[in-house]
């Protein structure tokens, strides 16, 4: 009996032990709304590299299975972004995203037809963590200067936000800009 009590006994442990890891491993689903503010004036920043996404996965075109789009129908922040609207401010990309915690990943998203390698709308996100979760972002607007009526030494006028907060799992964040804002969430 007790022969049969310690083979259970491991038979357990060995179970739990195994089962730790994809517990550790669970995914997050992260959504952002980026958007411009109502009649604030332009804050030009710095334009984004032509490889501004060498290092990262890009949401679209992943074939990665821990880092998937998902259906609309599931997106959180959807009354928050038609009350943004609604007070006069422009959503430039409203996504959402399973991801595992993982340090290394940065995911890449854009909106818009990229011309020379810049697309209208485009961003990079870190979730991370150490002691706290963390979320990194670095999200651009990019206009022609002749849609702007512009002289500029570049074609392309860009604002930037560009911010890392800690995060708390299950809350609506908001980074702020100048011109630019960004509503995030997180959840498991």
């Amino acid at each position: 009996m007790k022969q049969l009590s310690n083979a259970l006994g491991l038979l357990l442990l060995s179970t739990l032990l195994a089962v730790a890891p994809l517990a550790q491993a669970e995914d997050y689903l992260v959504e952002v709304v980026f958007f411009g503010q109502p009649s604030a004036p332009l804050v030009q920043g710095t334009p984004p590299d032509l490889d501004w996404d060498a290092n990262a996965i890009d949401l679209a075109s992943t074939a990665r299975p821990d880092v998937r789009s998902i259906d609309k129908t599931r997106y959180r922040l959807d009354e928050q972004a038609r009350k943004l609207e609604q007070s006069g401010y422009q959503i430039y990309l409203h996504q959402a995203w399973t991801q595992p915690l993982d340090n290394e990943l940065v995911v890449a998203l854009h909106r818009g037809r990229a011309d020379n390698g810049i697309y209208p709308v485009q961003g990079l996100v870190r979730l991370s963590q150490d002691n706290l979760t963390e979320l990194q972002v670095a999200f651009w607007r990019n206009r022609p200067t002749a849609e702007l009526g512009l002289q500029a030494a570049t074609s392309v006028i860009s604002e930037q936000l560009h911010q890392t907060r800690a995060l708390r799992v299950n809350e609506v964040h908001y980074l702020d800009h100048q011109s630019l804002g960004m509503l995030v969430t997180i959840s498991r």
